[in-house]
C-alpha cells in the first residue's frame, strides 16, 4: 500500500501538462502518441459497429473539408484531424482522442448550413485540441489505482460499497464533462470564426435545438447526456458573440451557406436503419428474414444491438421490447423452443408467473414473469414466441409492475401485426429519404405542405425542421427539406 501512495504521489508530482486550448496546467499522464493509439482503436470499433455513411460522397467531402480548415485554426494545428458520418439517426456528433470526429447522419439531417456544420465540428475539434478524452483517461487511471489499493488495504470489503463509489464517480465525471462542454463551446466559435465561417451560426444551431427539443426531446437522448441545459449554452454564445464583434465586426456579416449545405442532403437517408433492417413510417422490416413489425404509437425503436435482433423503446413509461431472431439447429416445435427461451430467462433471475393460452398468429405462446430491476424496481415481463420454417422467433417485454397491463396491450398488437414478406417483396425495400424543394415567389409553408403531404397539417412542423420560427415565411429562392412524413421518427 505505501508503494501505491508513492506511486501516486509521483505520478501528480510529475503528470501535469499544460492544455493546449485554455494555456492551464491540467493533470496529464497520457502522451499524444498514447492518445492516438487509443483513438485509433476506438475508431475501428465506431466505424465497425455504427458504419460509415457513403451514399452522398459530395456530403461527406464537404464535412471533411470544413474540418480541414478549422483543424488548421485550432491550437494543435499539426495534427491530422479526421471526419467521418456514421450511419445512426441519433442527434449527436462525438471526438475521440487523437483527432477522430464522428457526425451522426441524424444530425446532418437537421442542421441548416455549412456554418452550422462548423459549428458543430468547432466543437468538437476543441474537445480534441485540449485533449479532454486524454484528461479524462489520466483521470480514470488514478481512480484505478486508488480502488486497487482500498481493495487491498480492506481485504475486498470495499466491494460492498461499489454502487455508491460508482455513482460519486459518474457524478464526478459528469460534472468535469459540462465543464468541458462548456469550453468546448466557447473556443469552438472562435474556431469556427477564425477558419471563416459566420459565428452567428453557432448561436442558430444552439437556438434551433432549443425549438426542436421541445417539440421532439426523444431525438435529444443521447445530446443531454453530457451537454449543459441549451438556455445556458445559448447565453455563454452571446457572450462570446459580443466579444467577437468588437474585434471583428466584419465576422459576423459573412454570408450564411445555406442553399450550399442544403443541396447537399438530397436523398439523405433518414431514419433507423442497417444493410438489413430499416424503419418506414409506423412499421420495423427485416430484409434478411423478410417480415415487418408495427411499432406502438409513442415507440422507438433501436438497431444495431449486441443484445438482440432490434429493441422497442417508449421512454416515457420506460417499456422495452427485445426482437430476437434465433437460427435453429434442427426443425423444433413451437412449445420446444418457448420452453427454452423460459428456461433462458429463469437463469437471468426472472419468476414465472403462468403461462397464457392465446390464439395468436403463428400459433405464439404466451409466458408471464416477474423480476426486478435497479431503475425501475419491481417489473413484469412477458415472453412471446413462435418458430417458422428455420427460425425462432420471439419478443420479450418488461415494465413497472403496475404499468404492465399497458404493456401486454402493446405487445399483442405487435404480434397481431406481424407479416412475413416474399423475397422480392424485402429486395425492394429501400429506405425513406429526404428530398430538396426551391421556393418559388408566393409559395407559404402551407401551400408547400398541402404540395407534398395532401394537407397543410403540420406546417408549423415543417417550418421548425427547416430552422424557421413560427409565422415566418420561407422566402423565394431558399432551399428547404422535405421529409418523408411530419410524423418524424
Amino acid at each position: 500500500m505505501r508503494k501505491l501512495l508513492s506511486a501516486l504521489a509521483i505520478m501528480f508530482l510529475i503528470g501535469c501538462a499544460v492544455n493546449p486550448v485554455t494555456k492551464k496546467r491540467q493533470f496529464m499522464i497520457v502522451s499524444e502518441k498514447e492518445e492516438f493509439r487509443i483513438g485509433k482503436k476506438v475508431a475501428k470499433q465506431v466505424e465497425e459497429e455504427m458504419g460509415i455513411y457513403l451514399e452522398l460522397p459530395k456530403l461527406r467531402s464537404l464535412i471533411k473539408e470544413v474540418e480541414r480548415n478549422i483543424g488548421r485554426q485550432s491550437d494543435r494545428p499539426n495534427l491530422i484531424y479526421r471526419a467521418e458520418i456514421v450511419d445512426t439517426p441519433d442527434f449527436n456528433a462525438f471526438a475521440l482522442p487523437g483527432g477522430f470526429i464522428y457526425v451522426n447522419r441524424g444530425l446532418l439531417e437537421r442542421i441548416n448550413s455549412v456554418d452550422e456544420l462548423a459549428a458543430v465540428l468547432g466543437h468538437e475539434t476543441v474537445h480534441v485540441a485540449a485533449r479532454h478524452s486524454a484528461a479524462q483517461i489520466s483521470k480514470q487511471r488514478v481512480i484505478n489505482l486508488l480502488l486497487f489499493g482500498v481493495n487491498l488495504a480492506t481485504g475486498g470489503m470495499v466491494q460492498r460499497y461499489d454502487q455508491i463509489v460508482g455513482l460519486g464517480l459518474i457524478l464526478a465525471f459528469n460534472k468535469w464533462s459540462r465543464d468541458q462542454e462548456r469550453q468546448a463551446d466557447r473556443y469552438g466559435i472562435i474556431y469556427m470564426t477564425r477558419a471563416g465561417y459566420n459565428p452567428k451560426a453557432f448561436l442558430t444551431l444552439l437556438e434551433q435545438i432549443k425549438r426542436l427539443e421541445l417539440r421532439e426531446p426523444s431525438i435529444f437522448e443521447v445530446w443531454f447526456m453530457n451537454h449543459p441545459p441549451t438556455d445556458e449554452r445559448i447565453k455563454l454564445a452571446k457572450e462570446e458573440l459580443k466579444r467577437i464583434e468588437k474585434v471583428c465586426p466584419e465576422c459576423l456579416k459573412r454570408p450564411i451557406r445555406r442553399n450550399e449545405y442544403i443541396s447537399l442532403l438530397d436523398g439523405l437517408a433518414v431514419g433507423e436503419r442497417t444493410n438489413t433492417e430499416l424503419i418506414l413510417g409506423e412499421r420495423y422490416y427485416n430484409k434478411e428474414y423478410a417480415f415487418s413489425i408495427k411499432i406502438p404509437a409513442g415507440w422507438y425503436a433501436r438497431l444495431r444491438s449486441r443484445y438482440a435482433t432490434a429493441i422497442f423503446i417508449n421512454p416515457k413509461k420506460r417499456f422495452s421490447v427485445f426482437l430476437n431472431v434465433d437460427p435453429l439447429m434442427k426443425k423444433t416445435k413451437a412449445e420446444v423452443y418457448h420452453k427454452e427461451k423460459k428456461k433462458e430467462l429463469l437463469r437471468h433471475g426472472l419468476i414465472k408467473i403462468k403461462d397464457i393460452e392465446d390464439k395468436l398468429p403463428y400459433g405464439a405462446r404466451i409466458s408471464i414473469f416477474t423480476g426486478f430491476d435497479r431503475t425501475r424496481g419491481e417489473i413484469k415481463a412477458e415472453l412471446i414466441s413462435f418458430v417458422k420454417g428455420a427460425e425462432g422467433y420471439s419478443l420479450l417485454g418488461s415494465a413497472k409492475k403496475e404499468d404492465f397491463l399497458e404493456l401486454h396491450e402493446n405487445l399483442i398488437s405487435m404480434i397481431k401485426s406481424w407479416k412475413f414478406l416474399s423475397p422480392e417483396e424485402a429486395h425492394k425495400l429501400q429506405p425513406l429519404r429526404l428530398r430538396i424543394h426551391r421556393v418559388r415567389k408566393g409559395e407559404t409553408w402551407k401551400s408547400i405542405t398541402i404540395k407534398y403531404y395532401g394537407s397543410d397539417i403540420g406546417s408549423e412542423k415543417l417550418a421548425l425542421y427547416n430552422g424557421f420560427n413560427k409565422g415566418e415565411e420561407p422566402p423565394p429562392g431558399i432551399l428547404i427539406k422535405i421529409p418523408p412524413s411530419l410524423r418524424f421518427y
